[in-house]
């Protein structure tokens, strides 16, 4: 470890010791909930009292840890791995699963241990961040993120409407973008990838939206949907035509495996789907006009049974709506794709919309995880049940085990809001643990 990383390690490790003696609060029997079927039905309560905290065995605790890497704010963020470190000390032995102490400070970007039991080996490996705040207004989308960078960025930031801070990511607009999606593209660089990227296999990404003008596509309006297939927000690919893969082997190089984070089908249906997948995975009735709406979805295949079940889960919360949660256990790759390896290595965001009507859409607080340990995350949400929660934000964690996990805190647009904030801790199996109250 440089000089650098090691005076920040010694930085954070007195801001912890200190904060022990004037911070740390400590709640007890706040469990974590386990699903009834673990590999097909990942579950989520949100449980807060002593009443509805519930037992966990979990299942992933051997799964291997990730490497170490050191973390930089222009480059990929990577978590540590899964070895004691000089922190390791400072939290007190938990006496059943869930969050048993937060040590630290409870203020944006300061460091926060989380201590407890029950939160599994395995954390996320890698992972990206933008809140879009690094840009000016009205300047193109710049390759380095808040966490990680754009493999092609595109778009263009903007301050008339952000959601966690000062500007969004305008992807779609009547004039600037003739009303079509801007595809500003996300993936890992590796070398031992076929494109040059990282192959992945599950992959958890969380987002907000909103409308400005009309829904997008024909005969729609601020407040109504379009009558046809209008939208597709988030496309992960494996290739750059994973859309089409006739036409991509046509050009000698076979790309496919594309799903969509959802695509508007039509009159308010929304499904996970693509080209050259089929997953059945309709996620209709939650969106909220004119309104910011957080989205998430986890999907993992199978490596054994790449062509079987999967595992999937999808979230959407708004102001007044409270959490609306669609699970998938089916699967998601074609078989006449078998020559295909079962991965995706990329993803596009504003991928593309119907050019029609008086559109301006905007994105912000961009989150993606994928490889091992890509739903295993750190919210703070603000409701004590994360059912009732109408906002959520994810905040980047430096290092992960089964008792202790440290992360920056972010609270982004809610460090202004009224309303009590809790902390919630979500496993690699997408089981997300009782909150715990953050004080703020």
């Amino acid at each position: 470890m440089d000089d650098v990383a090691t005076a920040g390690l010694h930085m954070r490790y007195a801001c912890a010791l200190s904060a022990l003696r004037v911070a740390s609060a400590v709640l007890l029997l706040s469990s974590c909930d386990e699903p009834s079927n673990p590999t097909q039905e990942p579950f989520d309560a949100g449980a807060s009292s002593d009443a509805d905290a519930v037992d966990a065995s979990f299942t992933d605790t051997d799964l291997p840890a990730p490497d170490a890497e050191e973390r930089s704010e222009a480059d990929v963020s990577d978590a540590a791995d899964s070895t004691p470190d000089p922190l390791e000390d400072d939290c007190p032995a938990a006496e059943s699963e869930g969050i048993s102490a937060l040590i630290g400070g409870s203020e944006e970007g300061q460091t926060l241990v989380i201590c407890g039991r029950g939160f599994g080996a395995q954390g996320p490996t890698t992972f990206f961040l933008d809140d879009f705040e690094a840009g000016q207004a009205g300047a193109p989308l710049q390759t380095d993120a808040t966490r990680g960078q754009w493999l092609d960025p595109k778009g263009t930031y903007v301050d008339d409407d952000a959601l966690s801070g000062m500007n969004a990511l305008l992807v779609a607009d009547h004039i600037e973008t003739q009303g079509r999606g801007v595809s500003a593209v996300l993936g890992f660089p590796d070398d031992q990838g076929d494109f040059g990227l990282k192959h992945f296999n599950e992959f958890f990404v969380h987002w907000s939206m909103r409308d400005l003008g009309d829904f997008p596509g024909h005969d729609s309006s601020p407040t109504s949907f379009s009558s046809d297939s209008s939208a597709k927000d988030i496309w992960v690919m494996y290739g750059d035509r994973g859309d089409n893969y006739d036409y991509s082997c046509s050009q000698g190089s076979c790309n496919g495996n594309d799903i969509i984070l959802a695509t508007h089908t039509g009159q308010g249906s929304f499904k996970h789907d693509g080209n050259n997948t089929t997953s059945n995975w309709w996620i209709g009735g939650y969106w909220a006009f004119q309104q910011w709406n957080t989205l998430s979805t986890y999907l993992k295949i199978n490596p054994e049974d790449p062509y079987g079940a999967t595992t999937g889960v999808f979230e959407h919360l708004s102001a007044g709506q409270g959490v609306y949660r669609s699970t998938y256990n089916e699967g998601v790759l074609r078989e006449d794709l078998t020559e295909l390896p079962p991965v995706w290595d990329r993803l596009k965001f504003g991928a593309w919309y119907r050019t029609a009507g008086d559109v301006r859409r905007l994105m912000d607080d961009v989150y993606v995880a994928v490889g091992p340990g890509a739903a295993a995350r750190v919210e703070v949400a603000n409701a004590p049940n994360f059912d009732e929660a109408t906002r959520v934000i994810i905040s980047p964690v430096y290092t992960w085990t089964d008792t202790r996990i440290e992360v920056d805190l972010r609270l982004a647009d809610l460090v202004t809001s009224d309303d009590d904030l809790y902390l919630f801790v979500v496993d690699a199996s997408h089981r997300r643990c009782a909150g715990v109250a953050l004080l703020h």
